[in-house]
């Protein structure tokens, strides 16, 4: 889109034929600098009225400091090494390692100086200062060899829009001019004549250039996707008319051209294997309009024999004879690269249909389209940090091996079937007791790139942005040497819809999902474990639940509903949001299956064990009714140049239903760890202010919450400062931070009453803790070391404070907190 500042346009203002926005433009002061002292940069300030914030101007900059840690003055450790490969290695092949892993001293350069002037006229120029100044000095400090560079800047009054028009629009229809003028970037409210008129009244819109350029955008956009295929950026212009001094009109000048609908589509498959022979199909499909004719898709595959017709057509986001719309197009690619079946996908460039005489033109397109390789075997490594109600340490790291063979289109229609098996073992950091858990797992997924039964009515009616459906099937077996207890087998089964709406919202339908698991254990289980935490726990209900958590086999189901919108890197926490809710019911299977296939006339609240992983017949399956509903809300918000802020909040609540009074056990909350409130074990705070302290332990020692709880409240807020840009090829990011949260039982938990929510008394309840860390962050890991220390502790309110109390508690982790 081309800006023109057309002076002379207006009858009311000819005299201002001469006089264009360039006669007005900033004016610069430079200071004569000598070239032969070369002094060091040491502070570069922006001064005067620069009305933009630092950060903004700073990209228009080159003149800078060199860089120090911690932003601490004189600390330029980048130069130091430069200097010492320079100077007293005399930059030899082991000086020019040191010269490319440091920087080169900041001397002052006036010419880049007089750049940096000019880059920031223009720069108040596009943004419509027209009467700014633009000067620097340098000011030697005490020592000559050091300046600092200053840029006087004193913005002046700013020039505003006071009219907007479009102009070369008379083929859009009354909706599409409102729709137009509605979702202009301009802020204004549509006056009586505005869609008539197609013109603007912005309200207190300050001139900008890159405003104007975007709405170029937005506007090519917007007729592209409204049947205007020849509409090009150069078809539009921006015509700047300088009525006041303080005040523009601009008018958007369109040449819109035809209006097309869409033609035949050719899709052409070059496929990997050669010995397969060439194949053509085709067939006729009718257009969502009953007013126009349809089209012709035709597709011809050459190297590829397992290919289907139906997935090309089932990806097609149009129709042949739709009204041309450009975003349908990329729609379909889209689709045809989530299949995960192509390597490579290519939309070509469109041409007329010449075949077609009558009505509206149309346009041809064309896709080309190579297939991956079906069959697939990845070997690979990891690393883990054990999480969730069977860990045994907040510290425990392990490592893995897996497999993984991959068809990726299994019967011809985009369908990826995937074997992984993994096994890893893992070992307690902090007790340095060697290797305390072992686990296997084996999963078969069976994943389709459209929605299937019940949910493909909603595919075909809604204009996703993308979707997918998938089955799969678990199954995990581990040993827990630090609890004493081996899981002989923990089966899965789920049926999950994805339903991604926008580039950041996603829907995700858990249809099924089902879980079977059989514990067991280990000589000196009670003696080690059950024995210690039994004695912690009074109340003989909450004792036979323990038990029956720990050695009874468990069966499961849930159907959920979860939408999260996401718009950060999910990685490195880039500035952005993360927002995710859910609702489920879980147990329900269980009950029918109860009440109405295996004992009809009793209700017993189990199931009989079936044999299945090791278990006897005898042993029977207990199940247990629920809801639940999560949120969880992160926010990352850039404060300065290296700095983010960090803050989240999690709010969880269960309610066990039916004959229940407690939720399963892995459907429960928990707080305390290294990804939780930090000052706390994991799972060591709460639930309330209850302890779990054996007899002979002192006030300073801290027990498990083994139970766990059914509502949660919990909220962080870290600051992350990165410190080092590049070292060891890393970020190492300084980390402050403060930790809000517990866990507490429901009103049909049969629990002690100092862990039960009450309104009154919740918000002494709420521990608190603060503390520092560092992250180191390559390119594919995040190593992060937490200190904590606790500012509230709930189980200490009004008792004598230890002379441990305040002791900290270091946390380990892989990827940030949060």
């Amino acid at each position: 889109m081309l800006v023109m500042h057309r002076c002379g346009a207006r009858s009311s203002y000819l005299f201002f034929v001469v006089l264009c926005l360039f006669a007005t433009a900033p004016r610069v002061h430079a200071q004569k600098i000598s070239e032969s002292e070369r002094p060091l940069i040491t502070v570069v300030r922006i001064a005067g009225n620069p009305v933009f914030s630092r950060e903004q101007l700073e990209l228009y900059v080159r003149t800078s400091t060199n860089r120090r840690i911690l932003n601490i003055p004189g600390a330029t450790w980048w130069r130091w090494i430069y200097q010492f490969g320079a100077e007293t290695l005399n930059g030899g092949s082991v000086g020019r390692v040191f010269m490319a892993t440091g920087e080169p001293p900041a001397f002052l350069d006036s010419t880049a100086v007089a750049a940096d002037v000019e880059q920031l006229r223009l720069f108040y120029l596009r943004e419509g200062y027209r009467d700014a100044t633009v000067s620097f000095d340098v000011t030697p400090p005490s020592d000559l060899n050091r300046v600092q560079v200053t840029f006087n800047i004193e913005a002046g009054e700013a020039t505003f829009l006071r009219n907007v028009a479009y102009e070369g629009l008379d083929s859009l229809t009354t909706n599409e001019r409102k729709q137009m003028l509605e979702e202009s970037l301009f802020r204004a409210r549509l006056g009586p004549s505005s869609v008539s008129h197609l013109q603007l009244q912005p309200d207190g819109e300050r001139y900008s250039e890159p405003l104007l350029l975007e709405e170029g955008r937005r506007l090519l956009g917007f007729l592209r996707n409204h049947g205007f295929a020849n509409a090009t950026r150069g078809g539009i212009h921006a015509v700047v008319y300088p009525i006041q001094p303080d005040s523009f009109d601009v008018t958007f000048a369109v040449d819109l051209g035809e209006r097309f609908l869409f033609g035949d589509v050719f899709m052409t498959v070059e496929g990997p294997d050669p010995t397969a022979s060439e194949r053509a199909d085709s067939t006729f499909l009718p257009s969502t309009n009953p007013e126009t004719g349809g089209g012709m898709l035709r597709a011809s595959f050459s190297d590829e024999p397992r290919l289907k017709f139906s997935l090309l057509e089932r990806t097609l986001q149009f129709r042949p004879g739709d009204v041309f719309d450009q975003s349908r197009l990329i729609a379909t690619k889209r689709r045809l690269d989530a299949t995960g079946v192509f390597s490579f996908t290519d939309l070509l460039e469109s041409t007329p249909d010449t075949t077609v005489t009558t009505g509206m033109p149309r346009r041809v397109h064309f896709y080309t389209l190579r297939p991956r390789v079906r069959h697939q075997i990845r070997f690979e490594t990891f690393m883990l940090q054990r999480s969730g109600a069977l860990a045994d340490s907040d510290n425990e790291l392990g490592a893995g091996l897996g497999v993984t063979y991959s068809n990726l289109n299994l019967f011809g229609g985009g369908e990826a079937f995937r074997v992984r098996a993994t096994g890893s073992i893992s070992a307690d950091l902090a007790g340095l007791g060697g290797f305390t858990s072992a686990q296997w797992e084996v999963n078969t997924s069976l994943s389709w790139p459209y929605l299937t039964f019940p949910m493909g009515r909603f595919d075909r009616l809604s204009s996703l942005y993308d979707a997918r459906s998938q089955f799969s099937i678990t199954f995990l077996a581990a040993r827990r040497d630090a609890l004493r207890l081996i899981l002989r087998g923990r089966g899965g089964a789920s049926y999950r819809f994805e339903l991604r709406h926008t580039e950041s919202l996603t829907s995700f339908v858990d249809l099924l999902d089902i879980t079977l698991s059989n514990p067991d254990t280990l000589n000196g289980f009670n003696d080690i474990f059950l024995t210690d935490i039994l004695n912690a726990v009074d109340d003989q209900v909450q004792r036979a639940q323990i038990i029956e958590d720990y050695t009874r086999p468990q069966f499961n189901n849930a159907l959920r509903y979860t939408i999260r919108s996401m718009t950060t890197d999910p990685f490195r926490r880039t500035p952005g949001h993360s927002r995710e809710a859910s609702i489920e019911i879980g147990g329900n299977m269980g009950y029918l299956l109860d009440r109405f296939v295996f004992t009809p006339s009793e209700l017993e609240g189990s199931l009989p064990g079936l044999g299945l992983f090791g278990g006897g017949s005898e042993a029977r399956l207990i199940y247990r009714q629920y809801v639940r509903t999560s949120t969880d809300i992160r926010s990352y918000r850039p404060v300065g140049r290296r700095s983010i802020l960090a803050l989240r909040a999690n709010v969880g609540a269960a309610h066990p239903v039916g004959r229940a009074n407690i939720i399963p056990f892995d459907r429960r909350f928990y707080a305390g760890g290294a990804s939780s409130v930090r000052a706390w074990g994991l799972r060591e705070l709460g639930p309330g202010a209850a302890t779990f302290e054996t007899e002979g332990d002192s006030l300073s020692t801290e027990g498990t919450n083994i139970l766990g709880g059914e509502i949660k409240l919990e909220g962080s807020a870290e600051l992350r400062l990165t410190a080092l840009q590049n070292f060891m090829e890393a970020r190492w990011i300084v980390a402050l931070f403060a930790d809000a949260g517990n866990v507490w039982t429901g009103p049909r938990n049969p629990g002690a009453s100092d862990g039960q929510f009450r309104l009154r008394t919740f918000a002494g309840e709420v521990g608190v803790g603060a503390g520092f860390g560092l992250r180191l962050a390559w390119d594919f890991l995040i190593v992060r070391l937490d200190t904590a220390y606790k500012v509230h502790d709930p189980r200490r309110q009004g008792e004598f404070l230890p002379d441990n109390f305040n002791e900290p508690v270091f946390q380990f982790g892989i990827g940030h907190t949060f």
